[in-house]
């Protein structure tokens, strides 16, 4: 069973310039780390939209297995990473199921999903969308974020915390949630009618040429995530 760590990093003003420069350094020389099976370096935006927050950055890894995950926290790859930040959250997640492609491979495809615990009904769980989006639909898509985040919005009394990411602006882009149980999930994403609304738009225009959704159990949170 895979690992899944999702560490948010925030970084003081004067350490931003450096933390932006990250992200080329990353594109150019990923980071090396025995059990590190894939990884991202990803770009915020403020409040799920386009203005992007060039002081909070967040890396995902999915590790073979613990010890790894662990021998990288404690690794001066990582402090050079973490260097000028103010703040510093990790999630450790298990995936529970997920579907869909990123960068042609599902990264968090267990092998022996009948291996897999059945999901605590009352444990926090988190959610994380990812989708390349055709260059004709940008626009479309754009319009419609505000609604989404409106209806997430409505929710954020079950929601513990959520980010907007991304891999390369306007087009690749991905969101994070924690979530304080399942059925708050289901609640927005299934009977929800402005969140089924937009997903079936997704649909109908074809807004994404690749896409990924996962659902993960949060084994625990290191550190403090933002508000």
């Amino acid at each position: 069973m895979p690992l899944v760590t999702v560490t948010i990093l925030h970084y003081a003003a004067l350490a931003r310039f450096r933390a932006f420069a990250n992200m080329g350094r990353f594109l150019m020389k990923p980071i090396q780390a025995d059990g590190l099976r894939f990884q991202k370096l990803l770009g915020s935006g403020l409040n799920f939209g386009l203005v992007p927050d060039f002081s909070t950055y967040v890396f995902l890894g999915v590790w073979e297995e613990q010890a790894a995950a662990r021998h990288f926290f404690q690794s001066d790859g990582y402090r050079d990473l973490q260097r000028g930040t103010t703040q510093v959250g990790t999630l450790y997640l298990q995936p529970q199921r997920s579907h869909g492609l990123w960068d042609g491979q599902n990264p968090f495809m267990t092998t022996k999903p009948e291996a897999a615990s059945s999901p605590d009904p009352t444990a926090p769980v988190a959610v994380l969308t990812r989708a390349t989006i055709r260059p004709r639909a940008l626009p479309d898509f754009w319009r419609h974020v505000p609604q989404a985040r409106q209806r997430l919005n409505d929710h954020r009394n079950d929601l513990v915390f959520g980010i907007g990411v991304g891999e390369v602006p306007l087009v690749q882009q991905c969101t994070i949630s924690v979530w304080r149980n399942p059925a708050a999930v289901d609640q927005y994403a299934y009977r929800q009618s402005g969140h089924k609304e937009v997903v079936r738009l997704t649909r109908q225009r074809r807004w994404y040429s690749e896409e990924l959704f996962a659902r993960f159990s949060v084994l625990r949170i290191d550190g403090q995530l933002p508000a």
